[in-house]
């Protein structure tokens, strides 16, 4: 038995992320306000922590009904709120100056901006990974493994890795239910530099990535589909939702029902 723990959104893709007991379902199949709004560079690429360091540096508090996000930075004690619609210009040049290079905010209400377009649904993952993951790094929090990978949706779980039983062989989609929200278990998600850095400073922890491997090589559950681990630097599980789910709620609390016919 597992059930929802925690629900987090990501505003805008790359910044903080803000706890909510429930959310709606986009048409796109993605959770309400979750990447809804992205900074861009002039070629159309989204700026990211992968190669902005400066990005762990900007600290947010959102206001997701009044759609308002409060920024603030280093050494500055002073915020600025602003609304997410009406003052994406101010925004814009809030952050290119903080950078150092120009970005523009974009805003998609459909789906938001996914890493991976054919699993655009919420990212998966249980505590008792986190749980074990602290483990494997003494040095890090159980809040701040959830900082670096970012799952939107953490679950209680009774073993280590036990969100693995939500996806299936290469290639394979394996079908299980949140309350009575259809989800598609699609792969156990490759991991991108961005965990490596601690999310507030951006300073790595040397050898982060094959220490990690490592481990999760080593304690690898015997549910797990050996097929999805071309490599194993991955966690948490990419989803789908089907676009007729769009409306639907998911509160913390609901139970989690994994289809025994997939």
């Amino acid at each position: 038995m597992a059930s929802l723990a925690r629900i987090t959104v990501y505003p805008i893709k790359s910044l903080d992320g803000i706890s909510t007991p429930s959310v709606e379902i986009t048409q796109g199949g993605s959770l309400q306000y979750d990447r809804e709004f992205a900074f861009v560079n002039d070629e159309g690429k989204f700026i990211n922590g992968k190669k902005y360091n400066r990005i762990h540096l900007i600290r947010t508090i959102f206001h997701l009904r009044e759609k308002t996000v409060e920024f603030s930075f280093p050494q500055n004690e002073v915020s600025k709120i602003f609304h997410l619609e009406k003052q994406t210009d101010e925004i814009s040049s809030l952050i290119s100056d903080f950078l150092g290079s120009r970005v523009s905010l974009r805003q998609n209400t459909e789906n938001g901006f996914p890493d991976d377009l054919s699993a655009s649904g919420p990212t998966i993952a249980g505590s008792q990974s986190l749980s074990e993951v602290t483990t494997w790094f003494p040095q890090l929090s159980f809040e701040e493994v959830h900082r670096r990978f970012r799952p939107n949706l953490l679950l209680n779980t009774d073993a280590p890795f036990w969100e693995d039983q939500l996806f299936g062989e290469k290639g394979d989609k394996r079908k299980f239910l949140i309350n009575d929200v259809e989800f598609w278990g699609t792969n156990p998600c490759a991991r991108c530099a961005v965990p490596t850095k601690n999310p507030e400073t951006a300073e790595p922890i040397t050898g982060f990535q094959k220490h990690f491997s490592e481990m999760r090589k080593q304690t690898l559950p015997p549910w797990s589909s050996i097929s999805q681990f071309d490599h194993y630097y991955r966690f948490c599980v990419n989803t789908f939702i089907p676009s007729a789910k769009k409306g639907k709620l998911l509160s913390v609390g609901d139970v989690v029902t994994v289809d025994s016919t997939y």
